[in-house]
């Protein structure tokens, strides 16, 4: 059991809290796009927030970090834990933070135990998926106990993007403590509020005007499982060949999907993009989400694309389910159904298409997952009010 802490006063409105949030990278995935709407938003009046990384590759978020007024501290891991405690148990000393924000899972545990040494007074661990989906070897389940003993000893809050992730992690007891907090990955809804520009970006992707076109945006991992989506792309694009599939993300996958892809001879009608700064024309322009992942802690995605006012299709687990009460229209299938199932129901949803303009700003206005709940509630774990102070 976890004690019990509240959250640490600040004697002064002007006071800055300064809070070292840790991550593998700041590539675009949607904890670190949830952090870039925080900054964007919040200012640095009271709360100041920079990050670590722990990986070496330079993310695609960093320039604008930085010009926010954020640092940026490495503490490679390159697998090997000592070097990694020593590094940044040398940073806390050199730059006194009074709050260490972990988004690592159960590395976390190393992180805050590190934090706990250095004297860090609030230690915060952000338990993002749902399950482990690392395999499930005997070492990793020996791992997986003593990383959560150490987030559990040396954790004072902790946070999940939704509540089935504290169901999952904590169990039906999760709500008794009051350092248990779900701070949901909201978005700025202003990027959706601009006129869709469906012939556009048609006439970029050298697609057809008249084509219906489905968007996949996620990184490249195996349990966002693109391959099985470039089956279920086969069998709707064999019945329809005016239909287009568009996948956003990067990662390790990439490629294999890509070929996949064009074995199967998809590619006149499938797609790829790297990544995308303004996103949102492509959210716009699309007449349907396809989202088959397996593990999301909040899928921010399905979120986005509610905001975007298209129709989703996507697995019924945990982290979707709460994503998915912000849509118009949704369907969510069993993990076991097949690529044949899942395309006749893709299908359906591009027949219905996206929302007018008029009709998505007007849902905007009650949109339940903003930045703005994110903001107030990430304030309130630090023990901040509300609302932040005007800047002089």
């Amino acid at each position: 059991m976890s004690r019990v802490m509240a959250a640490p006063s600040r004697s002064s409105s002007r006071e800055v809290l300064r809070a070292l949030h840790v991550y593998a990278s700041l590539n675009r995935g949607g904890a670190e796009t949830w952090l870039m709407d925080v900054l964007r938003r919040a200012g640095r009046n009271d709360l100041a927030i920079d990050v670590c990384l722990v990986g070496d590759r330079v993310g695609a978020y960093e320039e604008e970090f930085r010009s926010l007024g954020g640092t940026i501290y490495r503490c490679p891991l390159r697998k090997n834990p000592l070097r990694f405690t020593r590094a940044f148990a040398r940073l806390l000393r050199d730059h006194r933070y009074d709050v260490v924000h972990s988004h690592l899972y159960l590395f976390s545990g190393v992180v805050l135990r590190t934090a706990f040494r250095a004297g860090v007074p609030q230690r915060v661990a952000h338990i993002h998926p749902v399950e482990d989906v690392k395999e499930k070897r005997l070492l990793r389940g020996m791992y997986a106990r003593w990383m959560r003993s150490w987030i559990i000893r040396y954790g004072t809050h902790f946070a999940s993007p939704s509540r089935e992730g504290w169901l999952r992690f904590w169990g039906p007891d999760w709500e008794r403590d009051d350092n248990k907090r779900v701070i949901y990955n909201g978005l700025d809804v202003s990027r959706f509020e601009q006129t869709a520009d469906p012939d556009g970006v048609r006439e970029e992707l050298d697609i057809p005007k008249d084509a219906k076109l489905v968007l996949n945006v996620a990184r490249f991992a195996p349990h966002k499982r693109h391959a099985f989506l470039v089956d279920v792309a086969e069998r709707l694009i064999g019945r329809d060949k005016n239909v287009y599939f568009l996948f956003i993300g990067a990662g390790d996958l990439r490629d294999e999907a890509m070929a996949k892809a064009s074995a199967a001879g998809l590619d006149a009608n499938v797609r790829f993009v790297a990544g995308a700064s303004d996103i949102n024309r492509y959210w716009l322009a699309a007449d349907a989400f396809a989202f088959p992942s397996v593990n999301e802690g909040f899928g921010i995605v399905v979120a986005e694309a509610a905001a975007a006012g298209l129709p989703v299709v996507a697995q019924d687990i945990p982290g979707v389910r709460e994503a998915a009460t912000a849509c118009h229209d949704v369907t969510l299938l069993p993990v076991a159904t097949e690529p044949e199932a899942w395309s006749r129901t893709l299908e359906a949803a591009v027949a219905k298409g996206r929302l007018s303009d008029d009709e998505r700003r007007r849902r905007l206005k009650s949109f339940p997952f903003t930045i703005e709940r994110s903001i107030e509630a990430l304030r309130g774990l630090y023990g901040l009010p509300s609302e932040p102070p005007e800047a002089d």
